[in-house]
Protein backbone atom coordinates (compact mmCIF):
# COMPACT_ATOMS: atom_id res chain seq x y z
CA UNK A 1 0.00 0.00 0.00
CA UNK A 2 1.35 3.10 -0.68
CA UNK A 3 0.41 6.71 1.40
CA UNK A 4 0.27 9.94 -0.48
CA UNK A 5 3.61 11.55 1.43
CA UNK A 6 6.35 10.04 -0.93
CA UNK A 7 8.33 10.40 2.43
CA UNK A 8 6.38 7.91 4.04
CA UNK A 9 7.30 5.31 0.99
CA UNK A 10 10.93 5.49 1.44
CA UNK A 11 12.61 2.59 3.49
CA UNK A 12 13.16 2.81 7.07
CA UNK A 13 16.83 3.82 7.59
CA UNK A 14 18.99 6.74 8.73
CA UNK A 15 19.26 8.29 5.15
CA UNK A 16 15.22 8.23 5.49
CA UNK A 17 15.75 10.13 8.90
CA UNK A 18 18.37 12.71 7.31
CA UNK A 19 15.82 13.47 4.49
CA UNK A 20 12.54 14.07 6.36
CA UNK A 21 15.08 16.08 9.15
CA UNK A 22 16.49 17.73 6.03
CA UNK A 23 12.69 18.49 4.90
CA UNK A 24 11.88 19.64 7.85
CA UNK A 25 14.46 22.48 8.02
CA UNK A 26 13.66 23.53 4.54
CA UNK A 27 9.94 24.01 5.86
CA UNK A 28 11.20 26.03 8.57
CA UNK A 29 13.55 28.27 7.10
CA UNK A 30 11.22 29.18 3.61
CA UNK A 31 7.98 29.75 6.00
CA UNK A 32 8.99 33.28 6.09
CA UNK A 33 9.86 33.76 2.45
CA UNK A 34 6.04 32.35 1.78
CA UNK A 35 4.42 34.87 4.32
CA UNK A 36 6.87 37.89 3.31
CA UNK A 37 4.56 38.93 0.38
CA UNK A 38 1.51 38.99 2.42
CA UNK A 39 3.43 40.86 4.99
CA UNK A 40 4.72 43.36 2.78
CA UNK A 41 0.73 43.77 1.39
CA UNK A 42 -0.70 43.99 4.94
CA UNK A 43 1.73 47.11 6.21
CA UNK A 44 1.41 48.95 3.10
CA UNK A 45 -2.39 49.22 3.83
CA UNK A 46 -2.68 49.26 7.08
CA UNK A 47 0.53 51.39 7.99
CA UNK A 48 0.55 53.90 4.57
CA UNK A 49 1.36 57.58 5.89
CA UNK A 50 3.17 56.77 8.86
CA UNK A 51 6.49 58.05 9.76
CA UNK A 52 9.12 55.61 11.52
CA UNK A 53 8.50 55.14 15.21
CA UNK A 54 8.95 52.77 18.12
CA UNK A 55 4.97 52.68 17.51
CA UNK A 56 4.63 51.89 14.09
CA UNK A 57 8.11 49.82 14.62
CA UNK A 58 5.86 46.93 17.43
CA UNK A 59 2.56 47.16 15.39
CA UNK A 60 4.16 45.99 12.26
CA UNK A 61 5.75 43.56 14.33
CA UNK A 62 2.35 42.46 16.34
CA UNK A 63 0.14 42.34 12.61
CA UNK A 64 3.42 39.46 11.80
CA UNK A 65 2.82 37.47 14.67
CA UNK A 66 -0.73 37.78 14.50
CA UNK A 67 -0.63 37.19 10.62
CA UNK A 68 1.87 34.10 12.11
CA UNK A 69 -0.93 32.53 14.43
CA UNK A 70 -3.90 33.12 12.18
CA UNK A 71 -2.02 30.77 9.56
CA UNK A 72 -1.43 28.05 12.32
CA UNK A 73 -5.07 27.99 13.72
CA UNK A 74 -6.10 27.93 9.90
CA UNK A 75 -3.72 25.23 9.71
CA UNK A 76 -4.61 23.32 12.79
CA UNK A 77 -8.27 23.62 12.22
CA UNK A 78 -8.03 22.48 8.55
CA UNK A 79 -5.29 19.85 9.10
CA UNK A 80 -7.54 16.69 8.03
CA UNK A 81 -9.48 18.73 4.96
CA UNK A 82 -6.11 20.69 4.04
CA UNK A 83 -6.18 18.97 0.64
CA UNK A 84 -9.65 20.04 -0.27
CA UNK A 85 -8.69 23.61 1.05
CA UNK A 86 -5.95 23.56 -1.21
CA UNK A 87 -7.99 22.63 -3.78
CA UNK A 88 -10.20 25.74 -3.98
CA UNK A 89 -7.44 27.94 -3.28
CA UNK A 90 -5.77 26.73 -5.91
CA UNK A 91 -9.06 26.67 -8.28
CA UNK A 92 -9.70 30.32 -7.52
CA UNK A 93 -6.03 31.51 -7.72
CA UNK A 94 -4.38 29.33 -10.32
CA UNK A 95 -6.80 29.40 -13.11
CA UNK A 96 -6.47 32.95 -13.63
CA UNK A 97 -2.88 32.43 -13.48
CA UNK A 98 -2.72 29.82 -16.27
CA UNK A 99 -5.64 31.09 -18.43
CA UNK A 100 -7.16 34.05 -17.71
CA UNK A 101 -4.14 36.79 -17.32
CA UNK A 102 -2.44 35.29 -20.66
CA UNK A 103 -5.40 35.75 -22.53
CA UNK A 104 -6.26 39.49 -21.15
CA UNK A 105 -2.88 40.71 -21.73
CA UNK A 106 -2.47 39.21 -25.62
CA UNK A 107 -6.06 41.12 -25.76
CA UNK A 108 -4.45 44.31 -24.72
CA UNK A 109 -1.09 44.69 -25.68
CA UNK A 110 -0.82 42.27 -28.97
CA UNK A 111 -4.53 41.58 -30.55
CA UNK A 112 -5.22 43.27 -33.74
CA UNK A 113 -7.25 41.38 -35.84
CA UNK A 114 -10.75 40.17 -34.65
CA UNK A 115 -9.24 37.00 -35.10
CA UNK A 116 -7.36 37.58 -32.72
CA UNK A 117 -9.43 39.48 -30.04
CA UNK A 118 -12.45 36.39 -30.80
CA UNK A 119 -9.67 34.06 -28.97
CA UNK A 120 -8.47 35.75 -26.17
CA UNK A 121 -12.46 36.66 -25.45
CA UNK A 122 -13.19 32.86 -25.77
CA UNK A 123 -10.16 31.93 -23.58
CA UNK A 124 -11.45 34.40 -21.47
CA UNK A 125 -14.84 33.23 -20.85
CA UNK A 126 -13.73 29.41 -20.85
CA UNK A 127 -10.99 30.06 -18.14
CA UNK A 128 -14.21 31.69 -16.01
CA UNK A 129 -16.04 28.82 -16.85
CA UNK A 130 -12.90 26.56 -15.35
CA UNK A 131 -12.55 28.69 -12.48
CA UNK A 132 -16.22 28.40 -11.36
CA UNK A 133 -16.59 25.37 -12.03
CA UNK A 134 -13.58 23.77 -10.35
CA UNK A 135 -14.17 26.72 -7.19
CA UNK A 136 -18.13 24.66 -6.74
CA UNK A 137 -16.36 21.30 -6.97
CA UNK A 138 -14.52 21.84 -4.23
CA UNK A 139 -16.67 23.69 -2.36
CA UNK A 140 -19.65 20.80 -2.69
CA UNK A 141 -17.50 18.40 -2.21
CA UNK A 142 -15.96 19.81 1.07
CA UNK A 143 -18.18 17.36 2.92
CA UNK A 144 -17.41 13.92 1.13
CA UNK A 145 -14.93 11.18 2.00
CA UNK A 146 -12.37 10.57 0.04
CA UNK A 147 -12.59 8.18 -2.27
CA UNK A 148 -11.93 4.19 -1.20
CA UNK A 149 -9.44 2.56 -2.77
CA UNK A 150 -10.51 -0.67 -5.09
CA UNK A 151 -8.82 -3.01 -3.41
CA UNK A 152 -8.09 -3.50 0.14
CA UNK A 153 -4.51 -4.64 0.85
CA UNK A 154 -4.82 -5.55 4.09
CA UNK A 155 -7.19 -8.87 2.79
CA UNK A 156 -5.10 -9.89 0.36
CA UNK A 157 -3.82 -13.39 1.08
Amino acid sequence: MTTPLITDNLPQGPVTYIILFLFSLNLVFSYPLVLYPAHVIIENRLYAGWKKSRKRQMLKNNSRTILVFLTVCLTILLGDKLDKFLSIVGALTCTPIAFTFPALFHLKACAETTADKVIDISLFLFSMAILVYCTLQGVLNWNHEDEKPLVNYNNVG
